[in-house]
């Protein structure tokens, strides 16, 4: 939820955190903008978000699932089902990170 909270609250308040990436393109530094795009993402405003940063509305979602997901999880757990739904759980959120990161991985 941080993630979420700091997206938006960075367009309001100066945190005074520099990016590394300042004045790199874009094949150097495949986050920068991300704090930007994802308050315009927050805002729905996703042309705006994909010209900060192709790769946000992937990785946005990948939080947004998992914290929903998170959630869902500690509703249904119980001490039956516990390893199955631990081996699901890793496995799908392994997989979906790969997805949803793989421009930023992938030298």
């Amino acid at each position: 939820m941080f993630i979420f909270f700091y997206s938006y609250a960075a367009h309001f308040i100066n945190f005074n955190i520099q990016s590394s990436c300042e004045g790199l393109p874009l094949v150097y530094c495949r986050s920068r903008g991300l704090t930007r795009a994802f308050y315009q993402i927050i805002n729905v405003r996703f042309q705006a978000a994909l010209a900060l940063n192709p790769y946000s509305i992937k990785i946005f979602l990948f939080f947004l699932i998992q914290l929903f997901a998170r959630i869902s999880i500690n509703k249904v757990l119980n001490i039956n089902n516990f390893n199955r739904m631990l081996t699901i759980d890793s496995t799908v959120s392994i997989l979906f990170f790969a997805f949803a990161f793989y421009n930023l991985i992938i030298i």
